[in-house]
């Protein structure tokens, strides 16, 4: 006797409980709309192709009327054929499986690996962003997009996390500048501290007092609470804060300051903007991992990594590795900094050259040059 009975039996509420479900996992606004819409193309689909909803495609697939797998692959194919990138295919194919799932339906991974056929993802060539880019940003910038920019470079804060800083997460009493990351803020709901070059921690000083009435001698508690970003959605209610609107914000004014500089209007090979706040941490990235090493710079920019438990380094080290390549990251004037830094190079390599003939002159000579170290 079949005792099938559909678990959900509108298609409000298998969709409401799935998306309850995921964002259980990571709270993330941006991922539950993101399923949402796809979720949405998946019911325009199968409306289009088969004539139902996916509640009634549950039913018919239990009845042997309808095949899970040639679903998934006509779905597959029906992105294909407007013109959908290989990565969006796979991540919405796996959002609808997983949706199929939670609406009862029993799918075989090693028969999806078997059946489904998926089109490969195209790495694209991107942009790099250079500090002249930066440095043009920087001199037509507002003065809060300018500090965004900055602490995006200085840190290399993801944008969800840059709008959701407090002034109470930047700690300016250390060298350099502390910038505590909120689990519940991050995308892998890790903690971690990040920092703040010297340009940066003066910039932002100066926005907060101007902004925000702060006063680095005064504590005072709902000040520090405030977001340094925060945007005011509409005028009547000023307190309120809005991740996502700042969010959209900031990326917003970004997108209007580079399409009025021609030069910096460049697009990458898939058509996006090569300019965008997460080339800013794309940027970070490079510069602190050809310093630092790549273990560093994923630490830095909470990013999983192989071994990465074992990968522990004591804040007061962190600092330490952060001041070596802060001088990289200053954006001002960085021509001179960088030709100083050159210089003091070139200088280091003489005299140990230097030395060094020195020291074989003294071993030539049978001289004894005792605790010299090259």
């Amino acid at each position: 006797m079949d005792n099938f009975s559909l678990k959900y039996k509108t298609i409000e509420d298998g969709e409401t409980s799935y998306l309850d479900n995921l964002y259980l996992i990571s709270h993330s606004k941006n991922s539950h709309k993101t399923y949402k819409t796809t979720i949405k193309l998946f019911r325009s689909f199968l409306i289009e192709k088969f004539s139902c909803n996916e509640i009634q495609l549950v039913e018919k697939i239990h009845n042997n009327h309808i095949d899970v797998y040639d679903v998934l692959q006509l779905f597959v194919v029906h992105m294909d054929k407007q013109g959908i990138k290989g990565n969006t295919i796979r991540i919405r194919f796996s959002s609808i499986k997983g949706y199929l799932i939670h609406l009862g339906v029993k799918i075989s991974t090693d028969e999806v690996k078997h059946t489904i056929k998926i089109p490969r993802v195209t790495r694209l060539r991107e942009i790099p962003i250079t500090k002249e880019m930066i440095v043009r940003l920087l001199r037509n910038a507002k003065p809060k997009l300018q500090v965004a920019i900055l602490v995006a470079i200085s840190t290399g804060l993801r944008l969800g996390e840059l709008v959701n800083l407090r002034i109470i997460d930047v700690d300016f009493t250390t060298t350099p500048t502390t910038v505590y990351v909120r689990g519940n803020t991050t995308k892998t709901r890790q903690s971690r501290i990040t920092f703040l070059t010297a340009e940066t921690t003066n910039a932002l000083k100066d926005y907060l007092v101007r902004y925000h009435k702060w006063n680095e001698d005064k504590k005072d508690p709902l000040l520090l609470e405030k977001h340094i970003f925060q945007a005011k959605i509409k005028p009547k209610k000023p307190e309120c804060f809005s991740a996502l609107g700042t969010q959209n914000t900031l990326g917003s004014e970004l997108l209007v300051l580079i399409k009025s500089i021609p030069e910096l209007a460049i697009k990458n090979e898939n058509g996006r903007q090569a300019i965008h706040f997460h080339a800013f941490r794309k940027y970070f990235r490079t510069i602190v991992g050809n310093v630092s090493g790549r273990d560093f710079a994923e630490n830095l920019i909470g990013h999983s990594f192989y071994m990465d438990t074992y990968y522990q380094l004591s804040d007061e080290k962190k600092r330490e590795m952060y001041l070596e390549v802060e001088p990289l990251l200053t954006i001002s004037d960085f021509k001179s900094v960088e030709t100083n830094l050159k210089q003091m190079n070139d200088k280091y390599q003489s005299l140990e050259s230097k030395l060094k003939n020195l020291v074989n002159y003294f071993e030539s000579h049978h001289i004894t040059v005792p605790n010299i170290e090259l």
